[in-house]
């Protein structure tokens, strides 16, 4: 990776982790709100679940991102097959491929549906607040996962295949 790209990948890294946390605390704050209006005042706040709605889906499609980005899925070898390091790596590269068709499908769906809420004004019933808006953002952070993906394909190809190191773990059995 080109030192500009690399810098470019550090600051949206930050800028996301700070959208997931501006949203973690808020949701927290809007539930500890909520809870004390509805059982110490006996009024809970108004649009309470609607705003509850949009900060998850911030919190989910910001932690999708945060999650391609440090490689960090959850993994299952439903074939485990002994690969040697090119096995591995073009194994590696049809999960990364798989991926970014997948997140590209899903992203381009979800653009659709985003247009579609945008024309027709969708809104939500308690607070009015425009939906279009939010589907956009899910559409955008799944094209971002789509490219996540796809650079680290072309990262795992140029660095070529890589010799497995048994963990300590595997050692001591």
């Amino acid at each position: 990776m080109t030192n500009g790209l690399q810098r470019a990948t550090a600051w949206l890294q930050m800028v996301l982790r700070r959208l997931a946390e501006l949203s973690i605390a808020l949701l927290a704050l809007l539930t500890l709100a909520d809870v004390l209006g509805r059982y110490v005042f006996n009024i809970s706040v108004i649009g309470a679940v609607e705003l509850t709605e949009i900060l998850m889906v911030v919190i989910i499609f910001v932690g999708i991102v945060m999650t391609t980005f440090a490689r960090e899925h959850v993994a299952v070898d439903l074939l485990p097959l002994g690969f040697g390091p090119r096995g591995r790596q073009w194994h590696q590269a049809a999960i990364h491929l798989a991926a970014t068709a997948i997140s590209l499908l899903l992203a381009t769906v979800t653009f659709s549906q985003a247009m579609n809420t945008l024309e027709y004004g969708d809104r939500t019933t308690i607070l009015a607040i425009p939906l279009g808006p939010v589907a956009i953002f899910m559409s955008l952070m799944l094209y971002l996962n789509a490219a996540i993906h796809a650079m680290q394909l072309v990262t795992d190809l140029r660095r070529g295949p890589t010799v497995d190191t048994p963990s300590p773990e595997a050692l001591d059995d």
